[in-house]
């Protein structure tokens, strides 16, 4: 039996054309050998974007978490609670798991019981971080300890 080499399709190419045209950044990620699927976002890796990180949650189920998808995480009744653009996953793992795992550009530490992705972020004030995506919004308590931290992590990112 003879392997063929599967090449783009029709649709991928165009995609790539029109993306280098207007100049947008984008990763070119290969799923099962089937090439040509663009993304148009920086600084991810294509092991981060297909992989995702891999969870197991409380209920003993399995499930991949992308980066990006998280939007904040909270210890809750000594778990910890992703809170994701679609939904909320409850794991075991404790706070620090997530800090090692999560890159430091991208999240930061407003509080010792949060960990918050900066690409959601609309306000931080003394007391509070906001967090808005879509029609959601959540507040998240900050310390006075990690504030200044938190605050320095956020210029960074926005600037």
């Amino acid at each position: 039996m003879e392997l063929k080499e599967i090449g783009k399709t029709k649709t991928s190419e165009k995609i790539e054309e029109i993306l280098n045209k207007i100049e947008l950044p984008y990763i070119p990620i290969t799923y099962y050998n089937h090439d040509g699927f663009f993304v148009p976002i920086e600084d991810i890796t294509n092991e981060q974007l297909c992989d995702g990180i891999r969870v197991t949650m409380c209920n003993k189920d399995c499930c991949r978490i992308y980066p990006h998808e998280i939007l904040y995480i909270a210890i809750e009744d000594r778990k910890s609670v992703l809170y994701l653009t679609n939904g909320r996953v409850e794991t075991n793992y404790h706070l620090d798991h997530w800090k090692k795992l999560l890159d430091e550009k991208y999240f930061a530490q407003p509080h010792y019981s949060f960990i918050v992705n900066l690409n959601y972020v609309v306000e931080v004030t003394k007391k509070s971080v906001k967090i808005k995506y879509a029609d959601k919004e959540y507040s998240v308590y900050t310390s006075s300890r990690r504030i200044g931290a938190f605050k320095k992590a956020f210029l960074k990112f926005k600037g």
